[in-house]
């Protein structure tokens, strides 16, 4: 089978990767920081335990805690980093569920940091 450069499969369609190759080198790397928040909805008694294990978390602050809710801020280097950092919460022990609200994406170059 012969591809073209304009062929793009589903999955590239789905995952936002459709450059072609020639494209990609043409085009300086760009890196990004994501800022997300999160809603951990745990069992009530065991709230402060929960949090003490997520602040421990890299890149992971509890912003608030109330009855069986925890708020939390992420950073990351991508989008997966931070959905797997969320599937590592929700299968915590005491956990109910661990949902994002929030998520900012910026370029890195935008907060100073060398590319």
């Amino acid at each position: 089978m012969r591809t073209r450069d304009h062929d793009i499969d589903r999955r590239a369609f789905l995952t936002g990767n459709v450059l072609s190759e020639a494209d990609k080198a043409r085009r300086p790397a760009e890196r990004f920081f994501h800022i997300s928040s999160a809603v951990v909805t745990v069992r009530p008694e065991k709230a402060a335990e929960v949090a003490r294990r997520l602040a421990a978390l890299p890149q992971t602050e509890v912003h608030g805690i109330e009855g069986s809710k925890i708020v939390i801020v992420m950073e990351a280097d991508s989008t997966g980093e931070i959905g797997g950092r969320l599937t590592t919460i929700a299968l915590m022990d005491d956990v109910f569920s661990a949902n994002l609200v929030f998520e900012q994406i910026e370029p890195l170059d935008d907060h100073g940091a060398d590319p």
